[in-house]
């Protein structure tokens, strides 16, 4: 909890002791705390936002201003019960606080403060569902993370309002470590530009924990909803699309392999040119010079990086566009032009360990023919992989203890494994995993510094296996081959 809110739960709590123990004068001693109250919950407001979890302790202080203001609710039995009733809504803030909690993000390690816009962008040159079939206009909301100056801009809340759900409501007035708005900074510019893609229905904000790792190390990041597969997006206008029209991918009940395969390289795509038509964008910014971004962009430097499909998309932008050097992909399938061919630029891949076992060939046997699928198509969608990095050379390292939403903010969610389907490893210490080798990767491929982490020598991440590949048919491993 919050400070003001672990506040407003010790005042409301002494608030109650007259309740209970039928104080003599308790009507004063209840004055006097509810002017405390009153100014703990106008700061609370103020400087940390309402949110559905404290709404049963915002009525307790309700109950107990009452009783300030007409004593006569005390006489008799009547503060017993209500005392009871108010120290039940205090427990059950307090509940829904420690399973949904008001979370903390990591703070950035690098030397600049970090800044983010959020951006309407339309591609006229395709249709709303991102094919060239008719071509109309495909609109984008775009986020941007990027090196700032913050000179009394207030920290940004974590989503919008309108992109979230009633449970997720709180998240509109959960503050990150990001300056809205806020002045890039010059003097480190022009910085390398990373584009990020999301996974399959999640949203541009899911990896809010690299993003400004990312952006305080002198990267810009440019995150995108891909709109229709994606969480809600809000538009300018107010329209408010969600993804319920997209295919469930990945779940291979209603598919073949092949057919899995042929989805992911459709939607793969849709994506990888969503990113290069917000490249194309950022270009043009880049050039104007009334835009925020003016001069800040070193085009020769450029990546991309995803989680889930968002991974693959990166990879397929990066086979796709001449421009973009080098592709990050966390714990995604690879589909499309990549899978096929490989990718001749340098590529690292990172992947859960220790949460998703494949069953033995006797218990595959006795499982549905979807699981089967499933199994399949991992094999498949690996052995091309492997086949690419021998080809051109590349990184692979797996985590230990991480499943496939620790590539994610929603591993902070809830300390409830079983609602955030994180794995056992510790959140943060799985996004400083992330992190690092993310930084080293692109800090190496478009900075050109030497990076021990890609030298597999370190001993910082006993939790890490880690493989690279640096010439054709040749490995290096420092730890054991899973």
């Amino acid at each position: 909890m919050r400070p003001f809110e672990i506040l407003l739960c010790c005042l409301t709590a002494l608030a109650l002791l007259p309740l209970l123990l039928n104080m003599k004068r308790g009507v004063l001693y209840i004055r006097l705390l509810c002017l405390l109250l009153v100014s703990a919950l106008a700061f609370h407001l103020a400087f940390e936002g309402a949110h559905w979890q404290l709404a049963p302790l915002y009525l307790s202080i309700l109950l107990i201003f009452g009783v300030g203001l007409n004593p006569m609710l005390v006489d008799g039995k009547r503060h017993l019960w209500l005392g009871l009733f108010c120290g039940f809504l205090v427990s059950v803030s307090a509940l829904f606080s420690y399973l949904l909690p008001m979370f903390r993000f990591p703070t950035p390690s690098g030397p600049y403060a970090v800044g983010t816009r959020i951006l309407y962008m339309v591609d006229r040159s395709r249709d709303p569902v991102g094919t060239n079939v008719h071509p109309g206009r495909r609109e984008l909301m775009v986020q941007i993370w990027y090196p700032a100056i913050p000179a009394g801009n207030k920290l940004a809340e974590y989503r919008r309002y309108p992109e979230t759900t009633l449970i997720s409501s709180y998240q509109a007035v959960l503050k990150t470590n990001s300056y809205w708005n806020a002045a890039a900074d010059p003097k480190g510019g022009p910085y390398p530009l990373l584009i990020f893609n999301h996974a399959w229905t999640g949203q541009r904000t899911q990896d809010t924990f690299l993003m400004q790792e990312l952006a305080s190390h002198g990267f810009i990041v440019a995150s995108m909803d891909h709109t229709y597969y994606s969480g809600k997006v809000a538009f300018p206008d107010g329209r408010v699309i969600d993804s319920n029209g997209a295919p469930d991918l990945g779940n291979l009940k209603s598919t073949t392999v092949d057919e899995e395969f042929a989805l992911g390289a459709k939607y793969t795509e849709i994506e990888a040119r969503d990113d290069i038509f917000v490249l194309d964008q950022l270009q043009l910014m880049d050039l104007n010079k009334t835009s925020f971004l003016h001069g800040t962009i070193d085009l020769t430097r450029v990546g991309a990086f995803g989680h889930s499909l968002g991974g693959a998309a990166a990879a397929e932008a990066c086979y796709l566009d001449p421009r973009i050097k080098a592709a990050l992909n966390m714990d995604g399938w690879m589909f499309g032009q990549v899978l096929t061919h490989g990718l001749s630029k340098p590529l690292m891949l990172i992947y859960e360990k220790g949460t998703e076992v494949q069953p033995s060939p006797a218990e595959l046997a006795r499982t549905p023919k979807f699981v089967r699928r499933y199994w399949k198509t991992d094999a498949e969608d690996d052995a091309a992989i492997e086949a690419g990095l021998q080809r051109f050379g590349g990184y692979r390292l797996y985590i230990d203890g991480t499943s496939h939403w620790n590539f994610s903010d929603r591993a902070l969610y809830s300390p409830l494994r079983t609602w955030t389907e994180a794995g056992p490893i510790q959140p943060l210490r799985a996004y400083e995993i992330v992190n690092r080798y993310a930084l080293a990767f692109f800090s190496h491929t478009l900075n050109g510094t030497q990076q021990p982490l890609l030298a597999g020598t370190t001993h910082l991440f006993p939790e890490v296996s880690f493989e690279s590949w640096k010439a054709p048919d040749t490995v290096s491993i420092s730890s054991p081959k899973l």
